[in-house]
């Protein structure tokens, strides 16, 4: 899988001029890590497991508040003008009108993610294949084109030459997931790290050829850069605990 890191500027001398927040309120979210400044984090609906975790293991002087959502809705905050430290979307384009507003002062790709079929508890549609998709009698669930799993599936059908019959699109790739776990569609397009999230609820999945795996990339917006406990963040989420976290969760390392 190719990664894409795009280039950063150091940080790590400018942390150590700026001035420690402190005084913050109690975060909102259930972060357990070292009492101290809060660092609010956005994350795409799909790193919901992996931010539960990182609020459990990260302990490097702040707290995390986090923000959990599709991608295009949490650049539609960004630019309407709401405060983020750290923001993780599911692809890099997600990230380009963020980009292009001046908002970000440095980011890294931290993980890939496939895309996967997943099938409804018991496999009431019989599908075998991603072909099937395209049959009248097959209730499918995809997310919408505007969003990163929606843009996945799209690249994933079309490099199979499948038209789907019958789907509905959806916002975010947890609803896609819903929807299928629920039995109101037989079949879905959602990431792989979903659909191992809901092997307990009778899901199963199918493996693909994605020609392309998304790539989340971090960034540390520019609010966030003038904070030392929200570039601590940032730049934790390159290293070993971070990488240990997507793992579990089914996510591609960068390199590995």
């Amino acid at each position: 899988m190719r990664f894409i890191r795009r280039n950063l500027p150091s940080l790590a001398a400018s942390a150590a001029l700026m001035a420690v927040v402190a005084g913050c309120s109690a975060p909102a979210g259930s972060g357990t890590g070292t009492p101290g400044p809060d660092i609010t984090v956005f994350a795409a609906a799909s790193l919901t497991d992996v931010i539960e975790a990182m609020n459990e293991a990260y302990d490097g002087g702040g707290r995390l508040r986090t923000n959990l959502g599709s991608s295009a809705q949490l650049g539609s905050q960004l630019l309407s003008g709401a405060a983020a430290d750290v923001v993780i979307t599911a692809d890099l384009e997600a990230l380009d009108p963020v980009r292009e507003k001046g908002l970000i002062a440095a980011e890294q790709v931290v993980a890939g993610n496939s895309t996967v079929l997943v099938l409804a508890p018991g496999n009431p549609g019989e599908v075998a294949t991603l072909a099937d998709l395209s049959s009248e009698t097959v209730q499918s669930a995809v997310c919408a084109a505007s969003v990163p799993c929606g843009r996945a599936a799209a690249r994933v059908l079309d490099s199979a030459g499948v038209v789907l019959s019958g789907e509905s699109r959806e916002d975010s790739v947890r609803s896609v997931l819903t929807k299928v776990a629920t039995g109101q569609a037989d079949a879905g397009l959602v990431y792989q790290t979903d659909a191992l999230s809901a092997a307990n609820r009778g899901v199963t999945y199918l493996e693909l050829n994605d020609p392309e795996p998304n790539q989340y990339p971090a960034a540390l917006t520019v609010e966030g850069a003038e904070h030392e406990a929200a570039v601590g963040f940032y730049e934790w989420l390159a290293g070993n605990d971070a990488a240990r976290i997507f793992r579990e969760a089914g996510f591609r390392i960068p390199g590995q």
